[in-house]
């Protein structure tokens, strides 16, 4: 695990060339959030080697809202996002095959996340550290193939779980459409 680079508050700008990653970048469960207009962005100069590719994996070291502590991220583009203090990049010592994608769903597991949370500290803000994060203990498997089939299979399943919340939260709003206007006729006396 890699520390973020402490970036300078007197060059956050509200656009710009280059993403300012944050814990507020995150989703609770995992992924790139795009903070729309509280986006940072940064204008001044960035040391060597905190410019991020496409798919770096970096786990959110700072529970700023419950459940972030631990979370996973890939950055969606290279050369725009930078590497920001509180956030751990994760980086292999092994030669062994490992996808960033393939450890984003392994990281995103309800033990690894569960480990984190347990072992952090701090009572309103909870931390870790790169250290805690190494010791978490993943199961990994080491062919390339099957990985790739297990993000494939979960990406897709995802998309469908979106899919299917978003037609139920369609349907939960044309019923309670339904229901105030049922009311509104027991109330004007028009049902019969």
């Amino acid at each position: 695990m890699k520390h973020g680079f402490a970036f300078k508050s007197e060059f956050f700008k509200t656009a710009g060339e280059h993403v300012l990653l944050t814990p507020g970048n995150y989703y609770e469960e995992g992924g790139y959030r795009d903070r729309g207009s509280k986006q940072k962005f940064y204008d001044g100069e960035i040391p060597e080697g905190y410019i991020l590719e496409q798919d770096d994996l970096l786990l959110a070291m700072t529970e700023q809202a419950a459940g972030l502590l631990g979370s996973p991220l890939l950055v969606p583009e290279s050369n725009r996002f930078l590497h920001n203090q509180r956030l751990g990049l994760v980086q292999r010592t092994s030669e062994q095959p490992l996808s960033n994608r393939f450890l984003f769903h392994a990281f995103n597991t309800k033990s690894f996340r569960e480990e984190i949370h347990n072992t952090g500290t701090g009572v309103k803000v909870r931390h870790t550290s790169p250290t805690k994060i190494c010791d978490t203990k993943v199961n990994l498997i080491f062919d390339s193939k099957i990985q790739d089939e297990i993000v494939l299979t979960l990406e897709s399943l995802k998309l469908k779980t979106d899919e299917l919340v978003t037609h139920y939260q369609t349907k939960l709003v044309s019923l309670d459409e339904l229901r105030k206007s049922i009311l509104q006729k027991a109330f004007a006396g028009e049902l019969t």
